[in-house]
């Protein structure tokens, strides 16, 4: 295959960069090299203290090289005067340990921040004084200095890799170019200031590296919506960086055109979506295929910084603090968790989107460099949105280098399967329903050059290079066809099954299959095979995990009262279902923790499967954590209970006809709406 020559891209143009960091119009550089950023969203006041090295490791290990989190000004003070940067809200430490894991660290420092929080972040008392926010009323501004003072206080002497401030502010860049001028006066720098573009926003003329989103699903949109056209678009390639639905339920004025000349900036995102969290009026899922190939599509349209949110869920350091109807907000989300369904969960659980991330992230570890100053090449025939029949594909190439991208999957349609596909010097392929991958040509490998593969390249392990494919994958190198057998290394080539590639970890240099999440603190014997181990519960040793405590382990279950019926629905702003607030109809079961190693240096995660409208766990008569029905399982992290004697689940019962979205695998699973806790079994035990 040719494609053109990629051009220079511009140099020296912004007043971005420092540190070693260097931003181009196509792609970023540190120290001279291109490099292609895998963020991970991960809000460290949401996930309590004593699972933050456990989850940095794991996070690490998926091939994430950049930390991003909000410092959520709400968390921090809800009594004005009273600044708290303890426990779980101890932002110097969690730099500190990022850090430590390898993670560059980038900081979405506000003031307004969304993130689904109460009044977007803002306290209380910021809203009651006599001033206008997120605009430059210097009674606001002296509120904001002080905010990025004490952040700023907390950072000395910390290195970041960016700094975002504001968000999802679309109509004044004077204002945003005034808060980063104020933050970076208050002590807070780094070699990246980021602005939130979607929407066609505006932002300060070349001070900021605009970033975009983009997700599976929407929460934010009405209940009886279907699909999200902007949603669906996620799944084109194409050179259009906004997604313009994200958002929208912040926005009451028009969109117009952004100020913003793409030419000039790399294609950089912060909000790729992990998940999806669910608002009470509409609660979607983000299956992992749906995530990993909206993923993959961004990376064939040009990405050079994929930025997941979330990539590990979380839950409030204090009740009333998140979005709600109560507090003015258009979406009602529970009050305690942060359920996003992303790739991890609260307490480290691995999701399947996990895996078909991490086969993206080991290839843009090992070789993110070739592939981040390859330019987005569309073919002259790009479906237009919308086109459910064409077959989606581009390239990111320059001369005779590059790699075909491929997307047949969209959430919610059935794609066709095409037969007969001839990419320019490939063989021809059948692309099933379903599929998403990339494919070299012209990469050179062990002094010679891959003219072409039907196989994704996964990794490399010393000399050996990892791919993955279907049976019929094929490779050509300097000529010459070599042939490719299933976990077998043949003449520096390792084939892995697509479900193989899923699992596949890089430990210690090694390639290892496990459905767990692998780190560095994982021991092992050694082995008669170095590129390729499998983990069966006996070669290898965890340190972490409790010997000899059976699993799966079910939780006796009590129940106490049965749920009564479901109380009328309530409306709340733009006619949405309002969460209820009433718990005397809930349906009461006791879980009996009195056998499970609640301890000290345990971390015990108890898997609920039930059904019903909303459901909170009590742990001594207080609540602790809260779900919405999604038709996913609910996992409890009772290490956060630590000598906890009484453990309590509530659920109220839902009416199957209430105004709510549910997916169609969750309305079935619902049937009549009455509440029930079908079983509780332990998921895991670990050592913290």
């Amino acid at each position: 295959m040719i494609v053109p020559e990629a051009t220079e891209p511009l140099r020296d143009h912004l007043p971005l960069g420092g540190r070693g960091i260097a931003v181009t119009s196509r792609y970023l550089e540190r120290d001279g090299v291109p490099i292609l950023p895998v963020s991970a969203e991960v809000h460290f006041s949401r996930i309590p203290r004593s699972a933050w090295d456990d989850e940095l490791r794991k996070i690490a290990a998926s091939g994430v090289t950049v930390l991003a989190s909000y410092a959520i000004w709400i968390h921090h003070e809800q009594v004005e005067g009273q600044l708290r940067f303890d426990g779980s809200l101890d932002l110097r430490a969690f730099v500190e340990l990022c850090r430590m894991h390898g993670l560059d660290v980038f900081l979405r420092v506000g003031p307004w921040a969304h993130a689904e929080a109460r009044n977007g972040g803002f306290p209380d008392w910021l809203l009651e004084r006599e001033l206008e926010p997120r605009s430059n009323d210097p009674r606001y501004l002296a509120e904001v200095r002080r905010w990025f003072a004490a952040l700023a206080e907390q950072l000395a002497g910390l290195d970041l890799f960016a700094v975002q401030v504001e968000n999802e502010l679309y109509d004044d860049p004077e204002h945003l170019a005034t808060l980063v001028d104020l933050a970076r006066e208050c002590g807070i720098d780094a070699p990246l200031w980021t602005g939130t573009a979607w929407g066609g926003a505006h932002l300060p003329a070349d001070r900021m590296l605009p970033l975009y989103a983009g997700y599976s699903e929407a929460f934010w949109i009405a209940h009886d919506a279907g699909y999200d056209a902007s949603s669906a678009s996620n799944f084109y390639y194409s050179d259009e960086r906004d997604e313009i639905g994200v958002g929208a339920d912040t926005r009451d004025s028009a969109l117009t055109p952004s100020n913003l000349d793409p030419s000039r900036y790399p294609y950089a995102t912060c909000e790729l979506g992990g998940g999806m969290v669910s608002a009470y009026h509409r609660r979607p899922t983000a299956h992992p295929d749906d995530v990993a190939a909206l993923a993959l599509t961004k990376l064939g349209s040009g990405s050079t910084w994929q930025g997941y949110y979330m990539f590990h869920d979380g839950i409030n350091p204090a009740p009333a603090q998140q979005e709600s109807h109560a507090t003015g907000g258009r979406n009602d989300l529970p009050e305690l968790s942060y359920d996003f369904g992303a790739p991890l969960g609260l307490m480290g659980e691995s999701r399947a989107s996990l895996g078909k991330l991490r086969l993206q992230h080991h290839f843009l570890r090992r070789f993110g460099d070739r592939l981040a100053p390859l330019p987005l090449v569309l073919p002259p025939d790009a479906p237009a949105i919308g086109d459910t029949t064409a077959l989606r594909w581009a390239v990111r190439g320059s001369g005779e280098r590059g790699f075909v991208f491929v997307t047949n999957h969209e959430p919610h349609a059935t794609l066709p399967e095409h037969r007969g596909v001839v990419f320019d010097g490939f063989p021809t392929v059948d692309i099933p329903s379903g599929a998403y991958f990339f494919w070299p040509f012209g990469f050179e490998w062990a002094g010679g050059v891959i003219d072409w593969a039907t196989a994704q390249i996964v990794t490399a392990i010393g000399d050996v290079l990892v791919v993955t494919g279907g049976p019929d994958a094929r490779l050509s190198f300097d000529g010459v066809e070599v042939p490719l057998r299933e976990r077998q290394n043949v003449d520096g080539f390792l084939l892995l099954s697509r479900e193989d590639a899923e699992r596949a970890q890089v430990v210690g240099g090694r390639l290892v299959l496990c459905d767990d999440v692998l780190t560095a603190e994982w021991l092992y014997a050694e082995r008669e095979r170095p590129e390729l181990d499998e983990w069966n519960g006996e070669r290898f040793v965890r340190r972490v995990r409790e010997p000899g405590y059976p699993l799966p382990r079910e939780v006796p279950v009590t129940a106490l009262r049965e749920a009564g019926m479901p109380a009328a629905v309530r409306l709340g702003p733009w006619e949405r279902a309002s969460a209820p607030t009433d718990w005397t109809g809930a349906g009461r079961w006791a879980l009996d923790v009195s056998e499970l190693p609640l301890r000290e240096g345990l971390r015990v995660l108890v898997e609920l499967d039930w059904v019903g409208d909303v459901a909170r766990a009590l742990v001594d008569g207080r609540p602790v954590d809260d779900r919405y029905f999604t038709g996913r399982s609910w996992t409890l992290p009772l290490d956060l209970l630590e000598g906890a004697t009484e453990v309590t689940i509530e659920i109220l019962s839902m009416d199957p006809d209430a105004p709510i979205y549910l997916p169609d695998d969750a309305r079935v699973a619902l049937g009549d709406g009455r509440a029930a806790l079908r079983s509780a079994r332990v998921r895991r035990v670990e050592r913290r």
